[in-house]
């Protein structure tokens, strides 16, 4: 994490994987965190396959484990919708999020950052899809639990609406590019 260089970065989390001979019930929530950065890492120099590859691995292991209720899993799992989003598989990636929302919903988390994390992380996906309706309707609902996760925090609400407004133009003009390329 503190390895300025993703290239050395790539070296240090594979070493690190190495060291685990054998994935258990020990280590499988930290087997999956360093296969969920090297595809990161992947991700960041632009080696989208090794970047799926591993992030698959990642959710594999904390289905293995039954870890998909973890924090960590939830960023992860965004992750890896939002790649599979930029490889052209948005409703697979779509689908990855609302059986994560259902799971976390029945642990009685509906009003908590982790969902609104989900929701808003839907809520690109509809909007990179050019589906208007439905991106609102899923950054209503990360508003929402925002609003209330963070009413003692005015500015972190501020700084979150902000940064949804902006989304929506980036988007249109990505779009208009690609139409016009």
């Amino acid at each position: 994490a503190c390895e300025k260089k993703t290239d050395k970065a790539i070296q240090l989390e594979k070493q690190a994987l190495s060291l685990l001979t054998e994935i258990n019930v020990d280590n499988a929530h930290l087997a999956a965190n360093i296969y969920a950065n090297l595809g990161a890492l992947y991700r960041e120099v632009g080696q989208i396959e090794y970047a799926k590859q591993h992030m698959e691995k990642d959710i594999t292991i904390l289905e293995q484990y039954n870890l998909t209720y973890s924090n960590d899993s939830i960023a992860q799992i965004c992750n890896y919708a939002i790649l599979l989003t930029e490889l052209g598989e948005a409703e697979r990636g779509l689908t990855a999020l609302r059986k994560l929302a259902r799971m976390v919903k029945n642990y009685n988390l509906e009003f908590s950052s982790d969902y609104a994390a989900i929701q808003e992380a839907m809520a690109n996906i509809c909007l990179v899809q050019g589906n208007l309706s439905e991106a609102t309707s899923h950054f209503k609902k990360a508003v929402q639990i925002y609003e209330v996760v963070w009413e003692n925090e005015p500015e972190l609400i501020e700084t979150k609406y902000q940064e949804i407004q902006q989304r929506y133009p980036q988007v249109g003009i990505a779009m208009a590019k690609s139409i016009l390329s």
